[in-house]
């Protein structure tokens, strides 16, 4: 009985992993394989489609771009969900217990805003700025990093910032020489999500830009369909290449991004 378990156990295992990596590992090969090359395993592998990919000097405008708006929704996501977690888990306020709502906004598809979002940004003198794509992902990032800093903060111990405050220690102090070391697992978890959805993003940067120099790499990389038609391997290397980052991201960081998630102190 154990052995059958076992077996289904590792047979579902099997099958999950390769319906899971099946299309990345083909979109590796075909960056890798010559252009009419259509053997299961490539009978010459080239850099070809890299380098066609590489001269293209738009291509360095979209990952500047990605990386732009990357960075400045991190950095303002992060203070923002560092002061509204640490308020949820340590100061008790008339309507707290609603703090459970933000939970829910996530639920919310983003195109269902999109419109009144445009009309917003355009009143504000934003629309067709890097500024706008930045701010969109803020918002739409930021009730599930609140959330998950105000666990985090919630599961370390109180008494460690009542001894500091018995020490003299300000609640600014507070927040920054106690709050903010313990609760750094959290923030790096924060950091790579933020980075991950930002970078990903394809949706925000169309609607709320309209100019080519303004286009994020998702937005790039759609529009090499439209030049380079069923050129597979130069599609393919574009992809790779988006891929890169947050998977070496995540997987420089998957420890403090797992306690971060889960809530959890690092030993």
């Amino acid at each position: 009985m154990s052995c059958r378990r076992d077996v289904l156990f590792w047979g579902g295992a099997v099958v999950v992993l390769v319906v899971t990596l099946f299309p990345f590992l083909w979109g590796l090969r075909t960056s890798f394989a010559g252009r009419l090359d259509y053997q299961f395993v490539p009978r010459t592998w080239t850099l070809e489609h890299y380098r066609q990919l590489l001269v293209r000097p738009e291509f360095f405008v979209y990952l500047r771009n990605s990386l732009v708006v990357s960075a400045g929704s991190i950095a303002i996501t992060l203070v923002a969900s560092l002061l509204g977690g640490y308020a949820l888990a340590r100061f008790r306020f008339r309507g707290q217990g609603i703090g459970v709502v933000l939970m829910v906004l996530p639920l919310l598809p983003p195109v269902a805003v999109l419109v009144p979002l445009i009309a917003y940004f355009n009143v504000l003198g934003l629309y067709n700025t890097l500024a706008a794509v930045v701010m969109a992902n803020v918002v739409f990032n930021l009730p599930f990093t609140v959330w998950m800093l105000r666990n985090f903060i919630a599961a370390n111990p109180v008494e460690t910032e009542e001894a500091a405050m018995l020490d003299g220690c300000s609640r600014l102090g507070l927040l920054f020489r106690v709050a903010i070391p313990m609760a750094a697992p959290g923030m790096v978890a924060v950091a790579v999500f933020v980075f991950i959805n930002s970078w990903n993003n394809y949706l925000y940067a169309f609607a709320l830009t309209s100019s080519q120099h303004l286009r994020v790499l998702p937005q790039g990389i759609l529009s090499f369909l439209g030049s380079w038609g069923t050129y597979w391997g130069g599609l393919s290397a574009a992809g790779m290449i988006a891929l890169l980052p947050p998977v070496t991201l995540f997987f420089f960081f998957q420890k403090w991004f797992v306690a971060g998630v889960v809530g959890q102190q690092l030993k």
